[in-house]
């Protein structure tokens, strides 16, 4: 139900994503005949994958376009190894079927797709999901444009302090490359190298990081439990009510469950806009001559469950801006 709800809040922000500064992008014509090959550098099933290709899926919808994914699946398999591995299988697959373009999602596909292969190559590209410094990948390139994506983290920081006993300030998440490169970003442009990190490989090892990090710090990012082979939603809500100290939040929109402020990022907004530059691309725009943006758009989700056993009073003001979960 929640998914639903944060969609329905998205579709009337649409308009923002198709404006271009100056003009408003036409709706799209007919594209039949041409392919668009989205690779993610996910699974199928993973929130995050699944709202970019609905939003591809959304802004495609009429244009008569062939759309083909393939999906890199590093986020459950973050093995060096495999992950190169998977980024040769999406080469040959790119070689095999002469793509128009190719948008790429999250950082493993630009790391180790387009980064080696494809910098300044023929085939064009539209990266989307990469994390806050799309330089770390050399970008821009000829044939390479896209959408960065940023976290509101002074927003949420300001929400937290608001209900935190102190500045200490912790970061929680299932291990994976992506996790600990954001750790990295926050600490060099936010915390001054303050910020503690904990990253567990399995369930209980999370438990236990998360009850001492509640000790170490007085307020609590928790991005994400994806890639956590072993995770049970129930078991894992009951865990989390239960055991929250003080407050939490994410950036991720799957994680209201489990913290008190979810400031989500909406992955249809990275999605519809890397098809956007998509679309522009098969119209003759060199991917040169389209500017690289970040998103901008966000929801509000409020834990109501934690926020009562841990003694927090909401503001009237934030309550009627947000989602609730009661």
């Amino acid at each position: 139900m929640k998914r639903h709800l944060m969609i329905f809040a998205f579709f009337p922000l649409v308009f923002l994503l198709i404006t271009d500064g100056s003009r408003t992008w036409a709706a799209p014509g007919n594209y039949a005949g041409k392919i668009i090959l989205y690779v993610d550098s996910y699974h199928q099933g993973y929130a995050w994958s699944n709202g970019i290709a609905d939003g591809i899926r959304m802004m495609l919808h009429g244009t008569n376009a062939e759309i083909q994914s393939f999906h890199m699946d590093t986020k459950r398999h973050n093995d060096e190894n495999y992950i190169k591995d998977a980024a040769l299988r999406a080469k040959s697959l790119i070689e095999r079927l002469k793509p128009d373009v190719v948008i790429a999602s999250d950082d493993n596909a630009s790391k180790y797709l387009i980064m080696p292969y494809y910098k300044d190559a023929e085939t064009p590209f539209v990266f989307c999901g990469v994390n806050w410094d799309e330089k770390v990948y050399g970008y821009p390139y000829s044939n390479v444009t896209g959408v960065v994506e940023v976290d509101l983290v002074r927003q949420m920081v300001d929400t937290l302090k608001r209900y935190a006993k102190g500045d200490r300030i912790g970061y929680i998440s299932a291990d994976a490359p992506t996790e600990r490169k954001i750790v990295e970003i926050y600490n060099k442009l936010f915390f001054k190298g303050k910020m503690k990190s904990y990253f567990a490989s399995s369930v209980a090892e999370l438990k236990q990081l998360f009850l001492k990090a509640q000790k170490e710090n007085d307020q609590l990012y928790f991005s994400n439990n994806a890639g956590l082979p072993d995770w049970n939603e129930k078991e894992a809500k009951t865990f989390f009510q239960a055991n929250t100290t003080i407050p939490t939040g994410s950036h991720n929109a799957w994680m209201a469950d489990y913290v008190l402020y979810t400031v989500a990022k909406l992955p249809e907004e990275q999605g519809m806009v890397a098809a956007k530059m998509a679309l522009r691309i098969l119209d003759g725009a060199s991917p040169s001559s389209i500017s690289i943006v970040n998103n901008r758009l966000s929801s509000l989700v409020i834990n109501m469950k934690i926020g009562r056993n841990i003694g927090v009073v909401l503001e009237l003001k934030q309550l009627s801006k947000a989602q609730i979960i009661r």
